[in-house]
């Protein structure tokens, strides 16, 4: 089973210009071959997990394909990256299309408002959800 819960990077919220949530989302780098993952996400931008953060610079631009769960259609979008750690970067959106915006804005508020069920584990394998 994949673990996508973020394991490595620290954040501080008093940088932040827009609210964040955490979103675990497989993205395409395009270009880059290789595996990389949404681990959180705001209005602004995302922070990308990935074992190539070597192939990436501080200003650098990218496009992110990526397919998101409350939309029909996958979507490109443009990013520059802000800053770099051991196993990800965070990057802010550029130039984003009105409609990019409204389905990257419809999928924060669903998300941003839907609480986590907590799941424990008793007797012999059994579980239990509660919200």
């Amino acid at each position: 089973m994949l673990d996508l819960r973020r394991k490595y990077i620290q954040t501080r919220a008093e940088l932040r210009e827009n609210p964040r949530i955490e979103f675990h989302l497989p993205v395409t780098i395009i270009g880059v071959d290789t595996e990389a993952y949404v681990i959180d996400f705001s209005l602004g931008g995302f922070y990308i997990e990935t074992d190539a953060t070597k192939m990436f610079n501080t200003g650098q631009k990218v496009k992110i394909a990526l397919k998101l769960p409350c939309e029909r259609n996958g979507i490109a979008v443009k990013a520059e990256v802000v800053y770099r750690s051991p196993n990800g970067f965070g990057c802010k959106f550029c130039n984003l299309l009105p409609e990019t915006r409204q389905a990257l804005e419809r999928c924060f508020n669903i998300f941003s408002e839907t609480l986590p069920i907590v799941v424990s584990v008793y007797e012999e394998g059994q579980t239990s959800a509660a919200a």
